[in-house]
C-alpha cells in the first residue's frame, strides 16, 4: 500500500529509522519508530519484506536457564509470575490510531520474551506480521533404532535431535534439558499426530537421547516436546480498546500465542497460529486466551495448528472474598492455580455488575453493582464497595463480574492437530458458526464454567451452528455442562446447537449436555461409537435426536 492510499495519515516507514547500517539485532530500530508512532497518532508505519531479529540479553539468558534445567523440570513457577523480569521487542504503548503494515515482514526471536505488546493502547492495526524464533522454543527429534523385536509394551529406540534444538546434557551442576512435560509424535509423510509412551533412559548429548517408547512410534516419525508451559505470550494485548490483527502469523512461543485482558473490542481475521513449514508445534500452550474483555471478541477465517492447548478461551475470574470490612466492604482475591495469564492483577471497575456464585454448584445466588474498587496489585487483592449487603457467611462463595464478558464470534475458522479443546466457552452472547475442528484433542467446542481453575462464568445465550467436527476425541465434539464438585440445576442458560456434522467414530457421544435451562438441539448429523446426543440434568429441552 502506497502513502497515497492512507487519506488523513501519516505515513512513514521503519526504514526512516535507521541511524547506520542494520546489525544483528533490529530492537532499537522498531523503539525509534515506535515512539514516533506514540508521538504522532495516526501514523501509518511500513515494515518493507524482509527478516528481523529482536532480542536482549535477559531473553537469551532466560532460554539457557530454561534449557539447562535451572529452574527444575517445570520451569513455569519460576518464569511465570508478575514480578518476574522480562523483554519486549515492539511496545505500542501509549499508541492511538497506528496502522503497522508488515506483509511480507518476518519478526525473529532471539530468546525467551514478549514479542509484541499491544498495552495502553488504542485503535491499532496489525497487519501481515509473522512472529517466529531463532532456535524454536521447543525440541524436535528424528525417531530412530526402534527395536520392534524386544518384550513388552515398551521398547528400546533412539531420538536424534535436530541441530536447530540441540538439547543441554546433564552433568555436574546442571540438570539438563526437560523433554517430558508435553509432547507429541508425528508421522511426517501423513501428519498424523499420536501421543505416544516414552520413557527417558539418559540423553547421552547435546542430540542423542536413549530411550524406551510405546509400539506406535515408528522408525522416521518425528518427536517433539517443550521445555515449559506459561511464559510471556507473542503478543500481549492489555488495557487496549478496537485493536484490530489481520493476517498475522505466530508460528511458535514458549507460552501462548495471544493472550487479551481487561480490553475492549478485539477483531481477528485471518490469524493464524501454526507450525512453520516442515514443522508441526506451534505454541506451548493456547493459540489464543483472553480474559476480563468487554465489547466484541470476533475471530473471522483464522486457522489454528499444533498448539500445546486451546484455540481460544474466553472467560472472566471467580474471585475469593478474602475479608470484610463490613457488609458491604469487602477484600477479593482471584485463585487460579497460575495466576492471571496476564499476570496483572483482575479487578471490577466502579459499575461493573458482579454475580455471588457458591464454588462447589455454580449457583448464583445474588448480583451485586460495584459503587468503588481500589486495586492493590503488591498484595494481589482488591477492596471493593458494594452497592448492597453480602451475606453474613461467604465462606464458598465467589464474585465474579459479569461485565467484562465479551459477546465471542467465532466463525469461518479451522482448528486441527492440537492439545485440549477447540474453543472453550466461559461467557454470554455466542456465535460458533462455519469452523472446521478436525483431530482435536479433547471436545471441539466446550461450552463450562471451571471452578477448580476460578475461570467464569456460566455461559449464557450460545448459538453453536453449522459446524464439521471431524475425528476429534475427549467426552463430547461438542460439550455443555457446570465443571465443579457438585453441580446443581441449571447454571448455563439458552444453548442452541444445530446444523453440525460430527464425525467422530472413536468417541461415545456426539453432543453431551448438562445443567442447561433453555436448550435446543436440531439438525446435527452424528457418527459416533455410542449414543449420539446425551442430556442430562437440563430444563426446557427441545431435541430431534
Amino acid at each position: 500500500m502506497k502513502p497515497a492510499d492512507l487519506p488523513g495519515t501519516v505515513a512513514v516507514s521503519l526504514s526512516d529509522f535507521t541511524d547506520g547500517p542494520r546489525g544483528a539485532d533490529d530492537t532499537a530500530l522498531f523503539a525509534r519508530a515506535m515512539d514516533y508512532c506514540r508521538d504522532n497518532p495516526s501514523t501509518t508505519l511500513i515494515v518493507p519484506p524482509g527478516t528481523y531479529t529482536v532480542t536482549s540479553a535477559l531473553a537469551r539468558e532466560t532460554r539457557e536457564h530454561v534449557l539447562r534445567g535451572d529452574w527444575g523440570a517445570n520451569p513455569q513457577p519460576t518464569m511465570f509470575t508478575p514480578k518476574f523480569p522480562y523483554s519486549v521487542g515492539i511496545d505500542f504503548r501509549g499508541q492511538k490510531g497506528t496502522t503497522v503494515l508488515a506483509r511480507g515482514a518476518t519478526l525473529m526471536v532471539d530468546g525467551f520474551m514478549e514479542p509484541v505488546s499491544l498495552r495502553d493502547c488504542e485503535n491499532v492495526h496489525l497487519v501481515g506480521l509473522t512472529i517466529d524464533h531463532t532456535r524454536k522454543p521447543y525440541s524436535r527429534a528424528v525417531v530412530r533404532e526402534v527395536d520392534d523385536k524386544a518384550e513388552g509394551d515398551m521398547i528400546p529406540a533412539v531420538l536424534v535431535f535436530d541441530a536447530e534444538t540441540p538439547l543441554v546434557p546433564p552433568s555436574d551442576g546442571v540438570r539438563g534439558t526437560e523433554l517430558m512435560l508435553r509432547y507429541i509424535a508425528c508421522d511426517p509423510r501423513t501428519g498424523r499426530r499420536v501421543r505416544p509412551g516414552i520413557r527417558i533412559d539418559r540423553i547421552a548429548d547435546e542430540r542423542t537421547v536413549y530411550c524406551h517408547v510405546s509400539r506406535d512410534l515408528r522408525p522416521g516419525m518425528l518427536f517433539y516436546c517443550i521445555h515449559t508451559y506459561h511464559s510471556r505470550p507473542a503478543i500481549l494485548i492489555e488495557r487496549a480498546e478496537n485493536v484490530r490483527l489481520t493476517d498475522v502469523t505466530i508460528h511458535s512461543q514458549p507460552g501462548m500465542g495471544i493472550v487479551g485482558n481487561r480490553s475492549e473490542n478485539l477483531t481477528f481475521t485471518r490469524l493464524h497460529v501454526v507450525p512453520s513449514a516442515g514443522h508441526h508445534w506451534s505454541t506451548n500452550t493456547d493459540a489464543t486466551h483472553f480474559t476480563s474483555i468487554k465489547g466484541l471478541l470476533r475471530f473471522e477465517d483464522c486457522e489454528f495448528e499444533g498448539q500445546g492447548d486451546d484455540s481460544t478461551n474466553v472467560h472472566g475470574y471467580y474471585q475469593a472474598i478474602v475479608r470484610r470490612e463490613s457488609d458491604t466492604v469487602a477484600y477479593l482475591q482471584e485463585k487460579t492455580p497460575d495466576g492471571t495469564h496476564a499476570q496483572s492483577l483482575d479487578y471490577p471497575d466502579p459499575g461493573d455488575v458482579m454475580e455471588l456464585t457458591s464454588y462447589h454448584t455454580l449457583e448464583v445466588a445474588d448480583t451485586y453493582r460495584v459503587v468503588e474498587c481500589t486495586p492493590m496489585p503488591d498484595e494481589w487483592m482488591c477492596r471493593v464497595v458494594l452497592d448492597h449487603p453480602l451475606p453474613k457467611v461467604t465462606d464458598g462463595w465467589l464474585l465474579t463480574d459479569v461485565t467484562r464478558l465479551p459477546r465471542l464470534e467465532f466463525v469461518g475458522c479451522t482448528c486441527s492437530n492440537h492439545f485440549a479443546r477447540g474453543i472453550l466457552i466461559k461467557t454470554r452472547s455466542v456465535l460458533v458458526e462455519g469452523n472446521t475442528f478436525r483431530n482435536v484433542f479433547g471436545a471441539a467446542v466446550k461450552v463450562a464454567a471451571e471452578a477448580s481453575w476460578c475461570e467464569s462464568a456460566s455461559p449464557a445465550d450460545v448459538v453453536i451452528r453449522g459446524n464439521r467436527i471431524l475425528y476429534c476425541s475427549g467426552e463430547a465434539g461438542i460439550a455443555v455442562y457446570a465443571d465443579s464438585d457438585d453441580p446443581r440445576g441449571q447454571s448455563i442458560f439458552r444453548v442452541t446447537i444445530e446444523d453440525n456434522v460430527i464425525d467422530e467414530p472413536g468417541n461415545a457421544h456426539a453432543i453431551l449436555c448438562r445443567n442447561v435451562r433453555g436448550l435446543t438441539i436440531a439438525r446435527n448429523h452424528a457418527c459416533v461409537a455410542g449414543t449420539p446426543v446425551v442430556i442430562e440434568h437440563c430444563a426446557d429441552v427441545s431435541c430431534d435426536a
